[in-house]
């Protein structure tokens, strides 16, 4: 059995477990979690499995709504924030939007959903430089209430109250970011070409583990990267790679690669690496995070 590390609980697991929840109680996470009959811990398995796929079909529809919206009216040098809304946006998976249109345009960001009683419940995730609480504190008078720590909130407002919401909100990010702060930037540790990356160096990467908050995973560079054939798009949304960096090639993916413009080649690719068991055999994993046009050294 291959072994198990942080991204295996946190992207595998945990949304499982957390889908039920989203999309409505979470009784079945807690009883698998409390039971101790194989087969029906089986059994529960498979249908928080098929939660998650449900709830990633939930999620992959307000995403596609909320990006149309947003693209009508954004102006990348005018708004600091987004925020957006529509009624029927399920609340349990509004965090999740909110923090991929976050990383996507690079703002602070609100999504709402409205019930058909005019109640909305909002998630928000922000960016460095932006405390999300203290945003929201400065437009408290346009909202019921709200909770939350510096790049993650919930809140609730009437829908009366949103374009005034949406206005304040927006007028605050812009007071608060500098425009230094609204241009994403990566943090890199180390460069590292394809002729190092072995599994031997991923044996001493993983002896870093567990990854998260307090001990984020590696980042890495590599320079003058060119792909070997077209890539290959997975899910509408997903790139795989097969790149070439002088005589040595390495399989890559780059997760929602598909709504990035990529740049001619070559490249320059910011990017982590992980395990992947394949065959019972450890392979290294490369992921792609950014990609730049090759800068002359």
């Amino acid at each position: 059995r291959p072994p198990i590390f942080s991204d295996d609980i946190g992207y595998r697991l945990g949304p499982r477990l957390n889908a039920a929840g989203r999309l409505s109680t979470a009784e079945k996470s807690l009883r698998l979690l409390l039971m101790r009959n194989e087969d029906e811990a089986a059994a529960l398995a498979t249908e928080l499995d098929q939660q998650n796929r449900e709830r990633q079909e939930v999620e992959k529809q307000i995403l596609a709504a909320a990006t149309e919206r947003i693209d009508k009216s954004f102006d990348a040098a005018r708004d600091a924030a987004i925020v957006t809304g529509a009624r029927g946006w399920h609340p349990g998976v509004l965090g999740i939007v909110a923090s991929r249109i976050a990383r996507k345009y690079y703002r602070p960001a609100i999504v709402i959903g409205f019930d058909e009683s005019g109640t909305g419940k909002g998630s928000g995730r922000s960016i460095e430089g932006l405390n999300l609480v203290e945003a929201l504190t400065r437009c408290a008078d346009r909202l019921d209430k709200f909770g939350g720590h510096e790049m993650a909130a919930g809140l609730a407002l009437r829908e009366e109250n949103f374009e005034r919401f949406a206005e304040a909100f927006r007028s605050t990010a812009h007071e608060l970011l500098s425009e230094e702060a609204l241009q994403p930037r990566l943090r890199l540790d180390h460069e590292l070409a394809f002729m190092d990356i072995d599994v031997e160096f991923l044996r001493w990467h993983e002896m870093l583990q567990p990854f998260g908050n307090g001990n984020p995973q590696p980042m890495f560079f590599a320079r003058s990267v060119e792909p070997v054939a077209p890539p290959r798009l997975v899910n509408e949304k997903h790139l795989i790679f097969r790149l070439r960096q002088g005589d040595r090639h390495r399989r890559a993916v780059y997760f929602d690669g598909a709504s990035n413009q990529l740049p001619p080649p070559p490249w320059d690719v910011a990017f982590r690496i992980e395990a992947d068991e394949y065959d019972g055999e450890t392979l290294v994993a490369m992921h792609i995070e950014a990609v730049r046009a090759a800068e002359r050294i």
